[in-house]
């Protein structure tokens, strides 16, 4: 083969490694080397075959954490002339906010946080709750810096110890081994999470909970809110099922919840539950 085909190759592997953040798929390799031989455009065609793939779409968090200083992050992609979208949705959101917490339950890192633009961009306090012992580093290390307590517990409905079961994706680890696929095991502490907001003084009606925590996400819910009382303002639960659940009827969740919540927006994994 010649050098031009091996200099192709290695810029392909290269553009997978830093914009997909992986190496390549020998299919996908091939394509794109395909793509290299296919003219004087082959390879403007190769760098907007990578922009325009859903798999980079699904990356750009993390693409724009490995590449971006902190301080050229923005939090939104607004068209605005120097950022003033940015500047008005922190204000509306902030106004709108009684208190600027958020309880991350199953908070894994920064990757697919549901807490980590609040505290980056807007300045709440975030209370980091994850079963995972051995995640506490990276967690630790993705929120330095920011407001956010960091607790090391499995959170269910009861307090006592049981055993995490560590699936082969960190993601999906929980107390149900039937959860996931189990590759190892550990011990853990169990709280309920009214006992572990009232030991931290977390007002009754803060602004967010999110919950994702395998399996425990509504029994924790029903005891948050029917034994504790707190009513958050929006609720992030993993309860979408795949857009499944069409109205809370369709979800074991109590009367209490049903009657004063409503589901304010959908994803395949979530849903958004407001305050009536």
């Amino acid at each position: 083969m010649s050098e031009i085909y091996f200099a192709a190759a290695d810029v392909i592997k290269a553009l997978y490694q830093n914009l997909l953040l992986r190496s390549p798929e020998e299919e996908g390799l091939r394509a794109r080397l395909a793509l290299a031989a296919s003219g004087d455009d082959g390879a403007t065609k190769i760098i907007k075959s990578f922009l325009h793939s859903y798999e980079f779409a699904c990356s750009y968090a993390a693409f724009t954490e490995k590449h971006l200083e902190n301080n050229t992050l923005r939090f939104t992609n607004s068209s605005s002339e120097h950022g003033e979208i940015d500047l008005l949705l922190r204000r509306w959101i902030n106004r709108s906010a009684t208190h600027r917490i958020v309880v991350d339950v199953g908070a894994r890192g920064r990757r697919l946080s549901n807490s980590y633009d609040l505290l980056r961009f807007f300045g709440w306090r975030g209370i980091l709750i994850e079963a995972n012992p051995r995640l506490i580093p990276s967690i630790s290390a993705d929120f330095s810096g920011l407001d956010a307590e960091i607790i090391n517990y499995a959170v269910s409905d009861y307090t006592g110890r049981a055993t995490l079961h560590i699936a082969d994706n960190d993601d999906v680890s929980s107390l149900d081994e039937r959860w996931a696929k189990v590759v190892d095991k550990v011990e853990v502490r169990v709280e309920r999470l009214g006992n572990l907001l009232r030991t931290r003084g977390v007002p009754d009606n803060f602004d967010l909970l999110s919950l994702d925590i395998e399996g425990e996400d509504i029994k924790v819910l029903n005891d948050t809110i029917d034994v504790y009382s707190y009513f958050p303002r929006w609720i992030i639960i993993e309860a979408s099922y795949n857009f499944q659940t069409k109205s809370l009827e369709d979800l074991p969740v109590s009367d209490t919840i049903k009657m004063r919540y409503i589901i304010a927006g959908q994803t395949p994994s979530n849903l958004i539950l407001e305050a009536r």
